[in-house]
């Protein structure tokens, strides 16, 4: 009698084979305690992913949890979150769930909306990695939706398969979704469709359900194709990064607050272009159009060293130039007028969402012993303000001294003033009236203002 050998289904190894070496080069480290935290949809991909996670988590040491966020979009959708609890109850998966209100009239459209709402849920609950179902068609699907908006390099890179920033894993990146939709009927999977993938009024499921088909019906490895491009594109724009890295070195401060000017204007255009890009990303800001881009090195070129800027460049953040520096301003600046009373608190929230830190020193700070009293007054600056920070020296106006200290012009109105009764004592972060300074072992106070 012949021995029955037991073959696993090829699609099945394919899949298991792609995930694990996916794991292995992105994720293995020597920490036993790698929590990874699933965003279940309960759709195909994300129900192929979790059965296939809740499988490997013992041979590969990580600890699985899900997270399902409630859109509340379709009727449906409180029957899709019982779905995706029943399944994590019986996979014995760590259920999550976040319930969003989506404000259809954002100008992200619905379904930018709904994707900045869930990424912000994941977020607050994520440890350690996060495992997304994105596929090879979501990939191609992601690029022809850059490519119609018009996106530069970093758009074009789609998806990486791991997201070191953000810590975002996609083991599915490289599947084709009739490779899951195959698994998921060999092995009984059940999925969720949701309705509003057929409807083409949204840019993603036109490109999916009328102009994909039509290309593959041409070119049948169309999104094997278009993956790699993706792939070519995001090592073009790790190239670009890392160029601009190497040009922040000169151009820009330690902390990246502003660029200086003259060394800007001294790199070829194409290298200053990509530096301003990835000056802006690494502030935080989303990329502008290349009209705003162009339009903000054609001003970099004409300005001198008295020359003001004031370039808004997204809706709320300008660029800003002052004394060979450039800089990002918020446009979310509260210039209204304030008068408040400081009694001995630590910290003093103020109305321009800025706030005052006071530290207890030994010298060199602010003497209420010697101002005679036990409260300040915290105003905004009204103008006309004199100090005199060394007793050598006359009185200077405000001014003057801001710009002495090199202190941008727009930073001027929000800067907090220290009175004591109706004397001005103190400027934070810059001058203290020279008598009222502590001097050794006398108690005073370091006054900071602290800004986002």
């Amino acid at each position: 009698m012949g021995n029955t050998v037991t073959v696993k289904n090829e699609n099945e190894n394919e899949i298991q084979d792609k995930i694990y070496q996916s794991f292995l080069e992105n994720l293995k480290q020597d920490n036993s305690n790698l929590e990874i935290l699933m965003g279940f949809s309960g759709g195909l991909d994300s129900s192929v992913l979790i059965h296939l996670l809740s499988q490997m988590r013992a041979k590969l040491n990580f600890k699985l949890k899900a997270i399902h966020v409630h859109h509340g979009l379709s009727s449906s959708a409180d029957d899709w979150l019982n779905f995706c609890k029943e399944k994590c109850k019986l996979l014995d998966i760590e259920f999550h769930s976040e319930k969003v209100k989506i404000n259809e009239k954002t100008s992200l459209g619905i379904e930018g909306e709904a994707r900045k709402l869930r990424y912000k849920a994941i977020k607050e609950t994520q440890k350690d990695i996060v495992a997304l179902g994105h596929h090879q068609n979501d990939q191609a699907e992601t690029l022809m939706l850059q490519l119609l908006r018009g996106a530069g390099l970093k758009g074009l890179a789609a998806m990486p398969e791991f997201d070191s920033k953000r810590k975002f894993w996609r083991p599915l990146l490289n599947i084709k979704k009739d490779t899951l939709e195959k698994y998921a009927k060999d092995k009984k999977i059940e999925y969720i469709e949701d309705e509003s993938n057929q409807d083409i009024n949204f840019d993603r499921n036109f490109i999916r359900k009328k102009v994909l088909p039509l290309i593959e019906s041409r070119y049948p490895s169309s999104i094997e194709t278009m993956s790699r491009s993706a792939i070519n594109i995001s090592e073009g724009h790790h190239l670009n990064e890392l160029v601009a890295l190497d040009d922040s070195k000169s151009v820009m401060s330690d902390d990246g607050k502003y660029l200086f000017i003259t060394d800007l204007k001294s790199l070829p255009k194409i290298r200053a272009i990509n530096l301003i890009r990835w000056w802006l990303s690494f502030n935080n800001l989303l990329m502008p159009s290349r009209r705003n881009i162009d339009e903000l090195y054609k001003q970099i070129l004409l300005i001198k060293r008295d020359t003001s800027l004031n370039l808004k460049i997204s809706d709320d953040a300008s660029i800003r130039a002052y004394n060979n520096k450039l800089f990002i301003v918020s446009l979310d600046i509260n210039p209204s007028k304030f008068d408040l009373k400081w009694s001995g608190q630590e910290e003093l929230y103020l109305p321009n969402k800025t706030k005052l830190q006071f530290i207890k020193i030994k010298e060199g700070g602010l003497s209420l012993s010697k101002l005679g009293v036990k409260t300040l007054r915290v105003r905004s600056r009204a103008g006309g303000e004199k100090l005199k920070p060394f007793s050598d020296q006359p009185s200077r106006s405000l001014k003057y001294l801001f710009q002495t200290a090199d202190i941008p012009i727009w930073e001027r109105g929000q800067i907090p003033l220290i009175f004591a009764k109706n004397q001005l004592v103190a400027v934070p972060n810059l001058a203290i009236q020279h008598k009222y300074k502590s001097i050794k072992g006398e108690e005073g106070y370091q006054i900071n203002w602290l800004r986002n």
